[in-house]
């Protein structure tokens, strides 16, 4: 992630409370041979996924999977779940392969069951209801609130979460979709983990990171990746511009760190949400971004409004503006070069374009 989560990031409810019935029933499961009403708890969320058909039908299903599995594949699920359950753990020391004891037929039940429960449960009445009356959508009005974490994406910095509406009740806003940090397909016993599901900006979680698996590269090799709740990519970020006789000068993202570890977790990040080349295009065109920023009227009002530029914006304009923070990112790299090359080409520039248009006026 760009910036962490903040401290008082808010859990849906109806997300910890499907991940407790879960750990639950596999826990009760571990002694019975019958599957019935006594593998679930006793309260509102054991009632909900009861009563409702196809929910139930996910949990036989993934239970006469496991009694038809070894003997002790019911302890060992209900032991891997219990176990990894804190995240920051996780993320610290991934397991990557926690399903290899499971027959396949067993992996493909936990599967539905999990994407069910993350898929259909959480915008149903009785679920909601058992949850003190909370939907994903006021949870997300609250994650997003100014001084919660902004509408900005966390993970690239980039792009607004969702467009508010004016006129438009609290409860009837677009939402952005929530993204799995353990995709649910690879990591299911965390599709419904309440630490595990981040809302992102439609490009990074549609576009770049799909089902993307944060631990494992697409070759198979191992990596790590930033835990969102108390890690951050934005201090080890640099620009750095090259070239700037050239007709395009060029931008690239660096990173400023020689940690080995933190060096893999944002190359991690990078190829999950594709961010420099994200940025590198956003960039390609330097005369574009000083026409379409600054608007400089000489080279001294430039050179005045790129030091404006350049200075640190507040963590509330983080949260409310699109990019601000890779684009002062860039005016602090102008700010610390020769800057003389590419203000004798603008001023050519400028000056060829008034001669063009005196030109043009003057109908000759």
């Amino acid at each position: 992630m760009l910036f962490r989560l903040a401290a008082n990031t808010p859990r849906f409810e109806v997300f910890r409370l499907l991940n407790e019935e879960l750990l639950y029933f596999l826990e009760q499961s571990v002694a019975s041979d019958t599957f019935d009403r006594a593998l679930f708890t006793h309260e509102n969320i054991g009632d909900a996924c009861w009563d409702n058909v196809p929910t139930r039908e996910k949990y036989e299903g993934l239970f006469n999977a496991l009694q038809a599995d070894a003997n002790d594949t019911k302890l060992q699920l209900f032991e891997v779940m219990t176990s990894n359950q804190d995240l920051e753990l996780f993320f610290e020391n991934p397991q990557r392969n926690l399903f290899d004891f499971m027959s396949q037929p067993c992996q493909e039940k936990l599967k539905s069951l999990c994407t069910h429960l993350y898929c259909s449960t959480k915008d149903l009445a009785p679920f909601i209801r058992a949850s003190a009356g909370l939907n994903i959508t006021g949870h997300f009005n609250a994650y997003r609130a100014l001084n919660v974490n902004g509408n900005i994406c966390k993970a690239c910095g980039m792009k607004e979460l969702a467009t508010f509406r004016a006129g438009v009740p609290e409860g009837d806003q677009w939402r952005a979709d929530y993204d799995h940090q353990l995709c649910k397909s690879k990591y299911p016993i965390f599709a419904v983990h309440p630490d595990n599901l981040v809302p992102l900006c439609d490009v990074c979680n549609q576009d770049a990171k799909k089902a993307k698996d944060l631990f494992k590269h697409s070759n198979g090799t191992e990596r790590l990746a930033f835990y969102p709740y108390v890690e951050e990519a934005k201090g080890y970020i640099d620009i750095e511009i090259g070239n700037l006789r050239d007709p395009e000068p060029i931008i690239k993202v660096n990173w400023n760190t020689q940690d080995d570890s933190i060096l893999g977790k944002l190359d991690t990040w990078d190829e999950i949400y594709e961010i420099r080349s994200r940025v590198e295009g956003q960039f390609r065109s330097l005369e574009a971004i000083i026409e379409d920023e600054i608007c400089p009227r000489d080279s001294a009002h430039l050179a005045s409004r790129i030091s404006d530029e350049a200075r640190p914006p507040t963590i509330g304009t983080l949260k409310r503006k699109e990019w601000v923070f890779w684009y002062q990112k860039l005016f602090c790299a102008l700010e610390q070069i020769d800057f003389s090359p590419f203000i004798e080409k603008w001023n050519f520039v400028k000056e060829q374009g008034e001669e063009g248009g005196e030109f043009i006026l003057s109908g000759a």
